[in-house]
């Protein structure tokens, strides 16, 4: 299975739209979270349970997938890694995504961020790029779940994780097609 590196942010999307482990076990990659990056990984908002009409902040809890193999801790483990990592955060001054795209080049795995600069970075680096919008519009096909469960998902995302596609990402045009159901 391709190894994934999973950035802060996209671990947030995901783990905010109510489906972390489906998503993890229907695309079939082995999914990995940089120490950097789960450092980073504490925090996502949901509605508050005494008004619903506001949200609060409330704890990720990504010790279900860990503990279950869905999700691999991983770390620069090799000199050119550390080396990597260091010169990437001179640039984009984020350690979670800066260590997830040094491990991505130097062990040949792709990374899952929707960072503009990371993007930019990991083209330059030849690391293979996947996407929130890609990876939801993969879970979706494979997982088939109703329009009106789909379209609460990505509302989901968009609500508790603050993520919201622009125009100009792959496959917005379904992403914003899965929301006008329901």
């Amino acid at each position: 299975m391709p190894a994934v590196i999973l950035d802060a942010c996209v671990t947030l999307n995901l783990y905010a739209c109510g489906q972390f482990a489906s998503v993890l076990t229907a695309l079939r990659h082995d999914w990995y979270l940089p120490f950097a990056v789960e450092k980073e990984s504490q925090l996502y908002r949901q509605p508050d349970p005494t008004d619903p009409t506001k949200l609060i902040v409330v704890p990720i809890d990504l010790a279900p997938a860990i503990n279950d193999g869905l999700l691999m801790r991983c770390n620069c483990e090799s000199d050119e890694e550390s080396a990597l990592y260091l010169e990437i955060a001179s640039r984009i001054r984020d350690d979670g995504e800066s260590m997830g795209l040094a491990i991505a080049k130097c062990r040949g795995w792709s990374v899952l961020t929707d960072d503009k600069k990371a993007r930019k970075i990991a083209d330059e680096l030849g690391v293979d790029l996947l996407s929130t919008t890609l990876v939801m519009k993969q879970w979706s096909e494979s997982v088939k779940p109703a329009a009106a469960d789909l379209a609460n998902t990505l509302r989901a995302i968009e609500r508790f994780a603050n993520y919201r596609p622009g125009r100009n990402v792959e496959h917005y045009a379904w992403w914003a097609d899965s929301l006008s159901v329901g």
